[in-house]
């Protein structure tokens, strides 16, 4: 009987350990794949720096874009490339900057903003017994490219977060642009006041002149749970949304990489 038991748990071990490595390969063609779909790009068309404002600096942003993919491929290609990844209140900054403007590249941003996602790389954690959603960028993934719930709270006992909010009584779903500003969720994931400024003048280019705040139910948590945000105009170019809902797993999700300008 120990010897039949030994020889299941031998098996199951396999099977995860086959599970895991498929994971694994899976991850790295997709990088492989995507790098050079990129770089026959870049033959094609040459690395443009496209510079913006972000909370009183310069920062450099490089296109072409990386993507489609999940967060995780997307984050692995940044740090192949030697670039930073842009958490949420960079991507706002970018955004901001280029929608809807004249030019290849923003023409770009914008089909990309109407048709899949931008990825910013913060992480959300909802902590449902508390209440609260605390807001801390640049995550780490799990293999399936899921935001890591367990790294997120250890980041929480270190202190390590950038802002937090409170669920109770804040105005969720659609709102007219000119309430966003004032909006705690969109200043917490936007990185302030001025982020969510940012947002708001966005929402105002769309067709409704709306923005649309989604955050799940927290009632249905029974534990923590990890998400990172997802920038995009709903129903191209309708309104504006910010998702507080994404898992990282999402494969149609488009990044950048960054140059921190001295």
């Amino acid at each position: 009987m120990l010897f039949y038991r030994r020889k299941i748990y031998d098996f199951f071990s396999l099977v995860e350990f086959g599970f895991n490595f498929g994971r694994i390969f899976g991850i790295l063609v997709r990088v492989l794949v995507i790098k050079f779909y990129n770089r026959s790009h870049q033959e094609k068309m040459e690395k443009t720096e496209m510079e913006f404002s972000h909370q009183g600096e310069k920062i450099t942003a490089i296109y072409p874009f990386f993507g489609p993919a999940d967060s995780k491929t997307l984050l692995s290609i940044i740090k192949l490339e030697k670039y930073s990844a842009p958490a949420f209140p960079e991507l706002t900054s970018f955004v901001h900057h280029y929608f809807s403007g004249e030019g290849k590249h923003s023409e770009e941003i914008t089909e990309i903003m109407n048709t899949k996602y931008f990825v910013g790389f913060t992480g959300i954690l909802y902590l449902p017994q508390e209440k609260e959603v605390y807001f801390m960028d640049h995550p780490k993934f799990d293999m399936a490219s899921v935001v890591d719930t367990d790294n997120l709270i250890s980041r929480i006992r270190l202190n390590d977060f950038r802002t937090r909010v409170s669920l109770d009584g804040i105005e969720t779903g659609t709102l007219p642009w000119n309430k966003i500003a004032k909006n705690p969720f969109f200043i917490a994931v936007s990185g302030g006041e001025e982020g969510a400024e940012k947002l708001a003048e966005l929402a105002s280019k769309h067709q409704t002149k709306n923005g649309h705040i989604f955050v799940p139910k927290i009632s249905n948590f029974m534990s923590p749970q990890a998400r990172i945000p997802l920038l995009y105009s709903y129903d191209r170019g309708r309104s504006l949304t910010v998702s507080l809902n994404g898992s990282g797993s999402t494969t149609n999700s488009y990044t950048f990489g960054l140059i921190k300008n001295q």
